[in-house]
């Protein structure tokens, strides 16, 4: 079988894993599909043949995806982690950063399997009731930034939702534009999702006066740090002051956790289950595994644990499906997330070791 038939093989098969989960029951363990795409990986993907080695792992005697070596988030800024040549990119998504050469790089072959999973836990956690919603982005539009990970999703939840009113031109926030808009939206009637990132939310809360309610039915979601920024706001806090300026809930005003790195994203549950959720818990969806990991050590904590974020992420057929991050964490039993902010400083020791053999091992 040929590489790109390896590739499409797998990507059915997770895409599949994603339909069947969500319904309750799939035809394949999570471990046995994990295994299998980090042994592909392993043939075609040089640092994820380097951890695998360095950890003393067979790929062929590979059972289990907590054993899975990760590799830190830097490795996708200082070489290439893909399984295919960069002649066959349908994408190359790109982290924010200062200067080009700063910034982590993750190519994908395939793009469908990308989007069936971030429709798929979008739908479950952002619009469950099915509603019909107005699209408002105080984010790039995906012509003006095609790198962006969160404007290639926002505009697949425009093309599936209806039209999307994009109000953010990489540099500025549309204010007036935005309010005219939402003046629209209320005075028809028509519950909105408003998406965007979070030090956008933060700059029309800083600049509107008074408030812009939404419908009722209406729903927002924020995502993304500070990085960068002159001013950061508590993640509690920016849910109360979103939810004012609004007139919602502060259920409906949900958080997005995503990365350049990863293929999935996690969301806060309050959209899909009404209940108003501590503004540090995340669900991730059942292709996407988190533990915390021993900032030493790297090796996977007992739940309940705090360490820093380890991801085994099934969408990531064509990279690397074990990321590790320097994001502290708690996991608790049922697999939610208490996303509790990186760590400070220099990266953690375990990630810093693990970068440094993988560039010493070419």
């Amino acid at each position: 079988m040929s590489q790109a038939a390896e590739s499409a093989a797998l990507h059915a098969r997770v895409r599949r894993f994603i339909d069947e989960s969500l319904a309750g029951t799939t035809a394949e363990a999570f471990d046995a599909l994990a295994c299998d795409v980090a042994r592909y990986q392993a043939r075609y993907v040089p640092a994820v043949a380097s951890a695998l080695a360095r950890a003393g792992l067979r790929p062929a005697e590979l059972d289990r995806a907590d054993e899975l070596p990760a590799l830190p988030t830097d490795v996708f800024r200082l070489r290439r982690v893909a399984a295919h040549p960069a002649v066959d990119d349908a994408r190359v998504f790109a982290t924010s950063g200062t200067t080009d050469a700063l910034r982590g790089r993750h190519p994908f072959r395939d793009l469908e399997t990308y989007r069936r999973g971030a429709m798929a836990w979008a739908e479950r956690m952002l619009w469950p009731d099915g509603r019909r919603l107005r699209v408002v982005l105080l984010a790039g539009d995906e012509a003006r930034a095609p790198e962006s990970s969160l404007s290639y999703m926002l505009a697949r939840f425009a093309d599936h939702l209806g039209q999307g009113a994009w109000f953010w031109d990489g540099e500025r926030l549309d204010v007036g534009g935005l309010e005219r808009c939402l003046t629209e939206v209320n005075q028809a009637g028509e519950p909105a999702l408003v998406a965007g990132t979070s030090f956008a939310f933060v700059h029309l809360c800083d600049t509107v006066r008074g408030a812009l309610p939404l419908p009722p039915g209406s729903r927002v979601m924020q995502t993304g740090g500070f990085k960068g920024r002159s001013r950061e706001v508590a993640a509690h806090e920016l849910r109360g002051a979103v939810a004012r300026l609004f007139a919602l809930a502060p259920s409906v005003v949900v958080a997005e956790y995503g990365m350049t790195e990863l293929s999935s994203q996690l969301y806060q549950p309050g959209a899909a289950d009404g209940a108003r959720e501590p503004a540090t818990r995340y669900l991730p969806p059942p292709w996407l595994r988190v533990d915390a990991a021993d900032p030493l050590t790297l090796a996977t904590l007992p739940r309940g644990q705090e360490g820093i974020a380890r991801f085994v992420d099934l969408a990531n057929v064509d990279s690397a499906i074990a990321v590790q991050t320097a994001d502290r964490v708690v996991v608790s039993g049922d697999g939610s997330v208490d996303l509790l902010g990186r760590s400070p400083g220099a990266p953690p020791r375990g990630c810093s070791l693990a970068l440094e053999h993988l560039l010493t091992d070419g």
